[in-house]
């Protein structure tokens, strides 16, 4: 090199003597090199006039440098020719396009890899958001084409890869058997923004599919240009989600069958007890009395007094085993249930409790009869014999307080 100027130096980083030291091969990268040289040799021989080459420079220190190079030759009064090259420095334009290159990289691989359908749609003809909702979304519908799309995008409409349906319009990814105008609606109502809006469509291949989707419109000068979005294929959730409901429906089905034969069992039981055995041991309560009346008829006063006592002692015994029969057999099925409804039940049980536990209990009923089926009337009368029951055994509360209430629509019981 014969001469060189400051620019030069500022971007290689060298004095000007040690910039004059040094040949263009020395401060060239090695890989540039041997391209430069042929290019060189071309121009010198007279086979190209010139040539612009962005080439790799190595700084004093070390570092990489971009420079656009000019080169031409020029001959001096002798007639002899000499390079001269003219160079502007491009560093920073490469690490911002490499920057730039890095970042699409990244987004296109987080668009492809993504399991979520991702999608760009551009508008031909911009949309006037001032018009109104319904002529938007014709106009969305009409000019709106998937520019960008991931694979999962293209799954979703039936397709096999996104280079299938890119560049179709929306009005032909739409159809019947796709409601998507809908959310169209929504999305323009919205102010061109969905979050998580759940869609339906009805896939004549596939039956119903469920997607929940996102979309964010860039609105610019008044004008929609492009929109946004993800959709997730909810689908299998959803079927699983309905599944379990129809199975804990049949559950909750077979319980209450299972409870209804259970009470049934109960009441049949009670019945046979309160009717059968009950009125064997009232006779024999009856033939002890007559027994006890032909006793006191004996001459011996001493063997008619040990009589008496074992009688009265039979006697007591018969007593306290109606009682239980009685007592079981009302815990089985309450007669006062089936006989005045669930409000009076609730009140024996009530009083029942106070008696058996010595917990004060008081009873808030409804004003109005209330009008429930069987099932459901045991149901609660169940439900609040356990809970009486919880409240005896594992609190140490003085008193308890049960309610009852209704609307329309629902009865609730509380204690």
């Amino acid at each position: 090199m014969v001469r060189v100027n400051a620019a030069l130096c500022a971007a290689l980083g060298y004095e000007r003597d040690e910039l004059l030291s040094r040949t263009f091969v020395d401060i060239t990268h090695p890989d540039d090199v041997r391209k430069d040289e042929q290019l060189a040799a071309s121009l010198f021989r007279g086979e190209i006039p010139s040539y612009r080459l962005e080439k790799r420079f190595r700084t004093k220190d070390g570092q990489l440098a971009w420079l656009d190079l000019s080169a031409f030759v020029i001959y001096d009064d002798a007639n002899q020719p000499f390079g001269f090259a003219m160079v502007e420095n491009i560093t920073e334009r490469k690490r911002s396009e490499e920057a730039l290159r890095t970042s699409e990289e990244r987004y296109r691989s987080f668009i492809v890899n993504s399991s979520e359908a991702i999608w760009r749609y551009e508008i031909e003809q911009p949309v006037d958001v001032r018009l109104p909702v319904e002529a938007q979304v014709e106009a969305i519908s009409k000019y709106s084409y998937l520019a960008e799309c991931n694979d999962a995008m293209a799954r979703l409409y039936g397709f096999a890869r996104a280079e299938e349906v890119v560049g179709l319009h929306l009005n032909e990814l739409i159809s019947a058997a796709r409601p998507d105008m809908p959310s169209l609606t929504a999305f323009v109502a919205s102010g061109y923004r969905l979050n998580d809006t759940h869609v339906t469509f009805a896939d004549l291949a596939a039956g119903r599919r469920y997607f929940s989707t996102s979309v964010i419109g860039i609105v610019i000068n008044d004008y929609l240009l492009r929109f946004w979005g993800t959709q997730r294929d909810e689908t299998a959730e959803r079927v699983a989600e309905t599944d379990l409901m129809h199975s804990r429906q049949q559950l909750r089905v077979l319980a209450a069958h299972l409870q209804n034969l259970r009470e049934a069992e109960r009441a049949d039981l009670a019945r046979e007890m309160h009717d059968a055995l009950g009125q064997s041991l009232t006779g024999l309560k009856l033939d002890l009395a007559r027994v006890s009346s032909d006793v006191t008829a004996l001459p011996d006063a001493e063997t008619q007094s040990r009589i008496l006592n074992r009688l009265n002692s039979v006697s007591q015994a018969l007593d306290q085993t109606i009682a239980q029969v009685k007592t079981i057999s009302t815990e089985l099925r309450p007669a006062v249930l089936d006989k005045f409804g669930l409000a009076a039940a609730i009140e024996w049980q009530c009083r029942e409790f106070e008696k058996r536990s010595g917990i004060k209990c008081d009873y808030r009923q409804p004003a109005a009869e209330l009008a429930l089926g069987p099932e459901y009337s045991i149901g609660l009368f169940r439900i609040l014999q356990e809970s009486l029951t919880n409240v005896a055994r594992h609190s140490v509360a003085k008193h308890a307080t049960v309610s009852l209430c209704a609307d329309e629509s629902e009865v609730v019981l509380t204690d």
